[in-house]
């Protein structure tokens, strides 16, 4: 076996021909990578990976390997020294080992170049090294899986014929075949598990694992079983006479059902190492759970292809190979279908398909791009329509927090994708909804300043309006309980049924203005007095860790107001001023809440401090302010003339004062020692609450217009035409409290923004062009040169 080995070794390196076909693959793959323009160029992309190269190496292989294997038997065929082979003292599969090793090895050696690119990257990174070189890695073994098959695949045609040309496309023909064919008949098919089979069968299902860098036992165990089979195949084809006989020995009956026995194991025992360093194909525990529990095979639109820039593309990648995460723990499949709205050519449907995306929860957003034609702008849906039998919901997949740059929110939209996923599934699935209140009877706000957080709740809950009446009469039907901005005085029988509520583990979300403003008067153009505001709740949030302070924040980074400028008889020229008691808070990086959102609006809003020394409550500031802000003391006059007398900014001097605090753990009640009849318990349950100190943070804004109620989302500015993000805040809240299964901590993945130094790229480009296409290929003949020479040495002896 060594000595044909080293023949076809000796014998590809030996020839022309050889060198020939190993740089024009490398040749084309650097074109492809470092020069023409496309979605596989790295310099244009400007992301620190090769993935384009693994992207690439499927279509590209086609040809390279069938070009390596083609001589291998048709050769011995063409020059009649099969017979001679076939006489020597070695059984046929042995002969096909050595030819199969022989053909892999040269392949391998075509790969060695390619660490170029690995260096580029590596060194081009922002900083230097911004590589995962374990996912890499990891990519290069599924690149090295394709190879393994794909050259068993050509040693089978190449014993086929005695003509190395058709040879060379018959292993091209069943190449392609095997890789993509079984792809296209399964897309014709209606989902079923016969639909789920055929895909499996096709080298794409496997290897688009196995080059993000994760190595899955079942994809090897297909890897290896497929090149045993076609190497079988070319051993019995070997000997004509016999290949009936050899088909159905008792020898391939028992390596069949050994594999048989294996694949069957395999589907229920298996590893999976993910190899990237973020972890980042690597589901979580309630994920995974999620995905054995379907029943269904599930249907995923995606409105995110066609032509777009690079970020975008990358989190089209990155949701792609997030679904073929599930898939990979689920028994139904999941299918996903690219969708590009622009290739509806008539304008009417287009608009009405945009229309209908709007009405299943889709948010467009707009892109522009450089075009030969100039600046080009289109409206995109970056998100999908997920279907799980008869039911439908839409679930958007970018995240767009207006104080980050693109590069951090798409970074972020990548991190959330499988929290989207886990949370579209779980209501997708869900029989019955959790009910959640809130509470009424002292003055807080109507269902109409609450009708947008109710309709967004209302998808996964059961939304009702309670008094405390009703909360004591069925205190473990709501999950959660929401106070949202109270203007009157609770009784101590309300506060009982609140604590008692609490002490049995209920959940609860305060949203309290301790300082009480008319918001009347100021829009009237006068001035107003802001004072304390005793909801005789103070005790009681004591008791449970915080404390309510009367006062009101200011803040540099604040909301913008139009103020007349212009000269008193002259026509009116309003200017942007800012309106420093309406802060853009900062939600916090430390807790699932609030990581990654936008800035929330606030107005009046007062600060927060945590009390207590007790270590059975964990507390965790969600929501501040920001760095240049201060505090001043009620009661004091509020105009807006003072948006005219701009303060000192040193005096801004107080940062990051807190405005929402989670406190999770065992609570003290605040009827602990007291004489009161109705106190059952005065130790809580391990629970959680929300105290932040604004409460038309949950508000939205609604107006009559033509005879009707037009209601504004929360967190919309009238005037700047921006919407914060209180939404997203207050939702994750209310989940988060409601969240008994840790799908609400998919929220904390954090992964590596990984670019290319986009200054060196631009000064640098044309040199590191020339390196990767010249650096192989030269590296190619310097190894022919070398290869050579020994040869010539050794044989002049």
């Amino acid at each position: 076996m060594y000595s044909l080995f080293k023949k076809e070794i000796t014998s590809f390196f030996g020839s022309l021909a050889g060198y020939v076909v190993v740089i024009v693959y490398l040749l084309a793959t650097s074109l492809f990578l470092w020069v023409f323009p496309g979605n596989f160029n790295i310099p244009d992309n400007g992301y620190a990976s090769l993935g384009g190269l693994f992207e690439l190496a499927p279509w590209v292989y086609l040809f390279l390997v069938p070009a390596v294997t083609m001589r291998l038997f048709a050769e011995e065929h063409r020059l009649g020294t099969i017979e001679i082979l076939l006489t020597r003292p070695l059984s046929s599969m042995q002969i096909v080992w050595g030819k199969y090793l022989a053909g892999l090895t040269l392949v391998i050696i075509s790969l060695v170049p390619t660490l170029i690119y690995f260096y580029s990257v590596y060194a081009l990174g922002s900083p230097v090294g911004n590589l995962d070189t374990g996912g890499t890695w990891g990519s290069f073994i599924g690149l090295f899986s394709l190879s393994a098959i794909y050259v068993a695949i050509g040693v089978f045609a190449s014993a086929l014929t005695d003509n190395q040309i058709f040879s060379f496309i018959l292993a091209i023909a069943l190449s392609f075949l095997a890789y993509m064919g079984f792809d296209f008949v399964g897309s014709v098919l209606s989902p079923s598990d016969f639909q789920q089979f055929i895909i499996w069968l096709g080298i794409n299902d496997h290897y688009l694992s196995v080059s993000r860098g994760v190595v899955d036992s079942r994809d090897l165990l297909y890897f290896v079983a497929a090149v045993l089979l076609f190497l079988f195949l070319t051993s019995i084809w070997l000997r004509p006479g016999l290949w009936w006989k050899s088909l159905f020995s008792k020898r391939a009956a028992w390596i069949a059902g050994v594999f048989a026995l294996l694949f069957w194991i395999s589907a229920a025992k298996y590893f999976r190492i993910d190899l990237t360093a973020e972890k980042r194909y690597s589901l979580s525990q309630v994920s995974e759970e999620v995905a054995k529990r379907l029943e269904k095979n599930v249907q995923i639109t995606l409105y995110l292809d066609g032509d777009l820039p690079p970020g975008f593309k990358k989190l089209q990648s990155a949701i792609v190979e997030k679904v073929a995460d599930y898939n990979a723990y689920s028994s139904k499949r999941i299918h996903i279908d690219l969708a590009d709205p622009y290739e509806i050519t008539n304008e009417k449907e287009r608009e009405k398909l945009f229309s209908d995306l709007v009405k299943m929860g889709l948010q467009p957003t707009e892109i522009r791009q450089n075009t030969e034609q100039g600046i080009n702008t289109k409206l995109i849906f970056p998100g999908a329509i997920v279907s799980y039998g008869d039911k439908h919901r839409g679930v958007n997949l970018l995240k767009n927090n207006q104080s980050l740059g693109a590069e951090e929110n798409l970074n972020n939209s990548v991190e959330t994708i499988e929290f989207e996923l886990t949370s579209v599934l779980v209501k997708l699935m869900a029989a019955e909804k959790p009910a959640i209140a809130f509470m009424t009877g002292h003055g807080e706000l109507n269902e109409y300043e609450t009708r947008d957080i109710t309709l967004t709740l209302s998808d996964q809950f059961e939304v009702n309006r309670i008094t405390s009446e009703a909360l004591v009469r069925t205190p473990d039907k709501y999950r959660a309980v929401v106070i949202a901005s109270p203007t009157q005085v609770f009784p101590e029988a309300d506060k009982l049924a609140i604590d008692q509520y609490l002490m049995r583990g209920g959940r609860v979300m305060w949203l309290v203005d301790p300082v009480q403003v008319s918001l009347d008067s100021l829009s009237n153009g006068y001035s107003t007095l802001a004072f304390g505001r005793d909801l005789k709740l103070d005790d009681q949030l004591f008791r449970y860790g915080v404390r309510l302070n009367y006062d009101l924040v200011q803040d540099v980074n604040c909301l913008m107001l139009p103020v007349n400028t212009a000269p008193v008889g002259s026509p009116a020229k309003f200017t942007p001023a800012p309106w420093y008691y309406s802060p853009l808070l900062t939600p916090s990086d430390n807790s699932v809440i609030s990581r990654n959102l936008n800035l929330v609006k606030a107005e009046f809003a007062s600060t927060i401090d945590t009390v207590g020394n007790s270590g059975d409550v964990k507390k965790t500031v969600i929501l501040t302010t920001s760095a240049y802000s201060r505090k001043i003391q009620t009661p004091l006059e509020v105009s807006l003339s003072s948006i005219n007398q701009v303060p000192d900014r040193r005096l801004f001097n107080q940062p990051s004062q807190i405005i929402g605090v989670l406190l999770e753990g065992k609570f003290t009640s605040v009827f602990k020692n007291r004489m009161v009849s109705g106190v059952a318990e005065t130790e809580s349950k391990p629970t959680k609450m929300i105290v932040v100190s604004d409460g038309n943070l949950i508000a939205n804004q609604y107006r009559h217009e033509n005879g009707q109620l037009e209601y504004l989302p929360m967190g919309y500015d009238r005037f700047s035409k921006q919407t914060f993000g209180n939404k997203d805040f207050i939702s994750n809240a209310i989940h988060y409290l409601c969240d008994d299964s840790g799908i609400m901590e998919l929220r904390s993945r954090v992964f590596k923004i990984r670019i290319l130094d986009k200054v060196k790229v631009r000064e640098e480009k044309l040199g590191w062009q020339l390196f990767n296409v010249l650096s192989p290929v030269a590296l190619v003949i310097l190894g022919g040169v070398v290869f050579v020479f020994f040869r010539k040495r050794r044989y002049s002896r």
